[in-house]
């Protein structure tokens, strides 16, 4: 009896706080159901218990696989998350306040979690290292300014958008304004274009040139360009050790440097899209640092030390992962591509394993990484619960997809079949000489999955093919490292000569890529300048100019960047009442109808022919404005033609138009059913 009675008493401390973490768990499941049952539209409600039961099976799961010694510190978590959601569903906050609420919690969440992170974590870069990083900084810089010199370039759209943002930045920092860009960058986090991006640009602009290209372009090369082909030469190397190059490898420098050198000419396409203004090659490195987060996580449950490894691992994982979709949304495709192929890898060791499986380190690890992951997009989650029709992407981009054909013939362009094919062929015998090829795996995997669901939502742009860029780089350049140093040093100089020389027009278009080298300058950039003083000399917050066109040849927003033809101004204007100029929709899809602001224009310059860049069908609200002024119907019946005519190249005229009588609200209102009569709805 007395033994009985012992049993319940030894038993007690630790049935009792998990019992207490398991229901503040529930709480927290219930208060999240409640927020999304708050957010949801009448007949989306099925997100409620969607994510509550997310939530709640994620909480319980921690309560019940966790240590006893963190029994009370999940209770008060999940209490305190409990009350801070619930507050927020009975809450009668507009949605913007929430958005920017659960944005500063998340960027919170994020910084602290980063800085456990490196805080806890030894970082060995030896002087060889920091000297292999310089020198392909130099490099970078160098090929910058030889593309910037021979293409005369013209920033344009998101390319534009980002140095906006970098100057933006700078503007901010030199003014001592820290707290305002912290919560724009909060604010961000929801849209589709993070500010994150713009942050390290913005910071060495504000060293004393906010307006300078030269600053701009190279503090994307150094922090950006420069980290991402480090992390594919590093990734290369990994690989090519497990196919057998020899342990000495890892640490080799040589041998990390030859396969930056390797990747760097495979791939100049991604160098080229930097230097043309695009930083999105500085998701790379944190895509690279996902892979092996990813393969340390699995080969981990398979040890003793899971319990402990595990979940650090996976917590690390899933911070990187939001990092990755924070820095450009498009990467998530990424992502989701390297948790799909790790949840395969791990189903599989699981199957193999069965009963000596970590099955306690992987539900805690799996679990920990869902409820942090949960919270970390939560600010993306209460902007866009409200409308999820606003964010069906497949159908808002459906004006970006292209014909086949032409798809084919971009992908020539840009990776070449050649070295798409030499990187099948380079994986194909990594996999056949690695005894263990996980990395290989989870880089493929995630490659072929995220690039396959891009591919249901639109067709790739340029800087969107950085989704295979790990897979097949890494692959050619891990191959290298296998073969003779003479064989590896001829191998460079060949594809060097095929990808950054006229060369590689000797051989059928599209084995090689062409992108990577500088494109002939525009032709009409003394036009240009002509356009800019008229526009300099006419445009006021009274007397607003505006375009009608969505091509590279003319678009409204080309008239908007022309201050780079000479930037001695800042083109930002933080007070909507000093802009000169409308934003005028391109797209019916993304951007809907032409603006009841145009009607505020007088002056508008409009292309001739009518200028487009996507399916045609999908930009009426283009074509339909842009008609009607260049025949006098319609909007066009108030206008009159100038006589001033700017030709650009390509054969295509901006005709000035000259308001002659008002526009009314009537008369935008026949505009738009003009607009949705040619949209057929």
């Amino acid at each position: 009896m007395t033994i009985l009675a012992a049993e319940p008493a030894e038993r007690a401390p630790s049935t009792t706080p998990r019992a207490i973490a398991a229901a503040a768990g529930l709480l927290l499941g219930l208060a999240v159901a409640g927020l999304v049952w708050r957010l949801s539209p009448p007949g989306a409600t099925g997100f409620a218990p969607i994510l509550g039961v997310a939530a709640t099976a994620g909480s319980i799961a921690l309560a019940l696989v966790g240590d006893s010694s963190e029994l009370t510190s999940l209770a008060r978590a999940f209490v305190a998350a409990a009350v801070v959601v619930g507050a927020a569903a009975l809450s009668r906050l507009p949605g913007e306040t929430l958005e920017r609420a659960f944005g500063l919690g998340s960027l919170g969440l994020a910084g602290f979690l980063a800085w456990r992170a490196v805080s806890t974590t030894r970082l060995r870069i030896g002087r060889g290292g920091v000297a292999l990083t310089a020198a392909t900084i130099l490099v970078l810089l160098a090929y910058n300014a030889w593309y910037i010199w021979a293409s005369r370039d013209l920033e344009i759209a998101d390319f534009m958008f980002y140095r906006l943002v970098s100057v933006a930045v700078a503007a901010l920092v030199d003014s001592g304004r820290i707290v305002p860009l912290v919560l724009q960058l909060a604010n961000s986090m929801k849209a589709d274009y993070s500010w994150l991006p713009g942050l390290a640009p913005g910071l060495a602009l504000a060293l004393g040139a906010p307006l300078s290209r030269a600053v701009y372009q190279a503090a994307l090369m150094a922090f950006y360009a420069a980290p991402a082909l480090v992390a594919l030469g590093w990734l290369a190397r990994e690989l090519a050790v497990r196919a057998g190059a020899g342990r000495p490898t890892r640490r080799n420098l040589l041998a990390l440097a030859a396969a930056i050198a390797v990747v760097a000419v495979v791939y100049p396409t991604g160098l080229a899209v930097t230097a043309r203004g695009m930083p999105d090659i500085g998701g790379l490195a944190l895509y690279v640092l996902a892979l092996a987060l990813a393969e340390r996580l699995a080969r981990s449950l398979s040890l003793e030390r899971a319990v402990k490894q595990a979940p650090r691992l996976a917590l690390a994982l899933a911070l990187t992962l939001f990092a990755l979709f924070l820095f450009r949304r498009w990467y998530a495709f990424a992502a989701v591509g390297v948790v799909v192929t790790l949840a395969g890898e791990i189903a599989v060791l699981a199957g193999r394993q069965r009963r000596s499986f970590a099955w306690g380190a992987a539900t805690k690890a799996a679990a920990l990484a869902a409820l942090v992951g949960l919270a970390l997009v939560s600010p993306v989650l209460v902007d866009w619960l409200p409308n999820p029709a606003a964010h069906d992407y497949s159908q808002i981009y459906a004006a970006y997809r292209k014909p086949v054909e032409a798809f084919v013939g971009l992908i020539g362009d840009w990776w070449g079949f050649a070295i798409l094919a030499l990187g099948l062929a380079a994986a194909t015998l990594l996999a056949l000489r690695s005894e263990e090829a996980r990395l290989l795996r989870l880089t493929w995997g995630g490659a072929i999955i995220g690039a396959a669901l891009f591919l249901r939502v639109q067709t790739p742009y340029v800087h969107h093919v950085f989704l295979i860029a790990p897979a097949v780089t890494a692959s050619i350049a891990a191959a290298a490292l296998l073969a003779p140093v003479w064989a590896r040093a001829l191998g460079v100089l060949a594809l060097a000569a095929a990808t950054l020389t006229p060369l590689g027009a000797l051989v059928p278009k599209g084995a090689f890529p062409t992108y990577g080298q500088p494109h002939a300058p525009r032709s009409d950039l003394a036009e240009l300048a002509r356009m800019k003083d008229w526009i300099d000399a006419h445009a006021t917050p009274q007397t607003k100019v505006c375009g009608l066109g969505s091509s590279y040849t003319f678009s409204g927003q080309l008239m908007e960047e022309l201050w780079q033809l000479k930037a001695d101004r800042s083109p930002l204007r933080l007070n909507p009442s000093e802009r000169v100029s409308v934003q005028m929709s391109d797209v019916d899809t993304v951007q809907g109808p032409p603006v009841p602001e145009l009607k505020d224009c007088a002056y508008i310059l409009v292309g001739d022919p009518v200028q487009t860049h996507l399916i045609p069908s999908y930009q009426q609200t283009v074509i339909v404005p842009s008609q009607e002024m260049l025949s006098g119907q319609g909007i066009g019946a108030h206008f009159r033609r100038v006589g001033e005519v700017f030709a650009l190249e390509n054969g295509v005229s901006a005709v000035v138009f000259e308001r002659a009588s008002p526009l009314s609200d009537d008369d935008m209102a026949a505009l738009v059913a003009r607009w949705r009569a040619a949209r057929g709805l």
